[in-house]
């Protein structure tokens, strides 16, 4: 289901910016004087936009499928900037595989002096539907897309879920999607915990007070007590505010999926045969000979091309086996999987003024090989403790499996088992939904 907005005349050099709002993708159209709404929709996936605008369309992707890496770094010489881009992400090991297509890209996004402050993304891999029916002609991400204010985080909504932005001198610092499916206190620590983050890399010197809270024209504002809940959470004051017009990032971002980058190579393929084929026809008319030459000659290049592919092979395996290595050291890499951020998570799961007590806790990464030969990582939580009271053993079963924080953890919780004093054991185990 589509809601047109007051289309304008189409112009010869008009431009349209595929964006997702807040329920459904939006279509944006303009030039060089700004962008005005030309088409709304419902449309949760980009492939079911009917009716797009003509012109030349960019496509922006949702915070919910970027990761952004934000660091500072001790120079200011624009030619090392890829390279440590390039290191930055290597060093989480989510530099994509080469034949997903370009999916990350770097933009500098602040100075302290002597140093830089860059941005690398990196996009996750398009799913079946989440590109448009008609190719775009270039790639970038929402965030990029909203001039976001300085010294303030932006809240606001992309097909259904809650994500939240801040900007550095020259550009988005960082941006990610919240866990927390309602603006509540939980959205506003998740996202006090980023930017304490950001803080403790030197990327932001003090933390923002404030939060905007960006709504579009027709979506319904949050309650009172709700901005006030993610006030608290956050640390300062929220408000709500109009969602600004977009506009068309600069420079351009160089992203650019497999799928677009195979379609774009076949197009320019047929119409390099097309050309060729009329050529040839020419010329066999003229010099069969000369023809013969270009037929064995094409021939060899083509078995050139081939040779060259196929010698990609272990490269490409080499990169798999590579980033299984960096999967066996997300735990020192990845908060999520720190011991003492896991412990801490726990804790905060244990009733409060509760006599329950953990008397052992171990965390648990095991390399496990499928059938297949496929390798993966399995990671567990061993907890083990007990309490005086049956209701707080039960309170803590209850909490470990509502918590927001351990969201990615499935708990099996056997009943407790009575202890010789009276008191109550569990031993609990929590596995890694990966």
């Amino acid at each position: 289901m589509s809601k047109t907005a007051k289309r304008p005349k189409a112009k010869k050099n008009d431009r349209v910016l595929l964006l997702p709002g807040s329920s459904g993708w939006e279509a944006w159209t303009g030039n060089g004087n700004g962008l005005s709404l030309g088409l709304r929709t419902e449309a949760l996936q980009a492939l079911d936009v009917e009716n797009l605008p003509t012109g030349e369309l960019t496509m922006a992707f949702p915070v919910r499928d970027v990761s952004s890496l934000p660091f500072r770094t001790p120079t200011t010489d624009e030619g090392l900037f890829a390279d440590m881009a390039a290191m930055h992400v290597e060093r989480f090991g989510m530099r994509p595989p080469i034949e997903n297509g370009i999916l990350s890209d770097y933009f500098k996004v602040g100075s302290y002096g002597e140093e830089s402050v860059l941005l690398p993304i990196v996009l996750a891999p398009p799913p079946e539907g989440a590109l448009p029916k008609r190719s775009p002609k270039s790639f970038d991400i929402s965030a990029r897309c909203l001039p976001l204010p300085a010294e303030a985080v932006v809240v606001w909504r992309e097909l259904g879920r809650w994500v939240f932005g801040i900007s550095g001198a020259e550009g988005p610092l960082h941006f990610q999607a919240l866990a927390s499916s309602e603006l509540d206190e939980d959205a506003g620590r998740e996202i006090r915990i980023s930017l304490s983050q950001l803080q403790i890399q030197g990327i932001l010197e003090t933390a923002p007070k404030h939060c905007f809270v960006w709504l579009e024209d027709d979506q319904e504002p949050p309650p009172p007590e709700a901005l006030a809940a993610l006030g608290r959470g956050f640390g300062g004051s929220a408000q709500v505010a109009a969602k600004p017009v977009p506009v068309l990032p600069a420079p351009p971002s160089k992203l650019l999926p497999a799928d677009i980058r195979a379609e774009r190579v076949a197009k320019r393929k047929r119409r390099q045969s097309g050309l060729l084929f009329t050529a040839l026809i020419l010329i066999y008319c003229g010099l069969a000979a000369w023809f013969g030459w270009r037929l064995f000659d094409a021939t060899s290049k083509a078995r050139d091309a081939e040779a060259e592919s196929k010698s990609l092979g272990p490269q490409i395996a080499a990169l798999r086996d590579h980033t299984v290595k960096w999967e066996e050291l997300e735990p020192i890499v990845s908060t999520d999987h720190w011991p003492v951020e896991l412990l801490f998570r726990v804790a905060e799961a244990i009733p409060p003024n509760s006599g329950l007590r953990l008397k052992r806790a171990e965390m648990v990464n095991q390399l496990d090989v499928g059938s297949s030969g496929a390798e993966a990582v399995i990671r567990t939580i061993k907890l083990q403790g007990e309490a005086g009271e049956l209701q707080e053993v039960n309170q803590f079963n209850l909490n470990l499996k509502r918590s927001a924080n351990l969201a990615a953890y499935e708990w099996i919780t056997p009943a407790p088992a009575e202890t010789k004093t009276g008191g109550w054991s569990f031993i609990y185990d929590g596995v890694y939904k990966n």
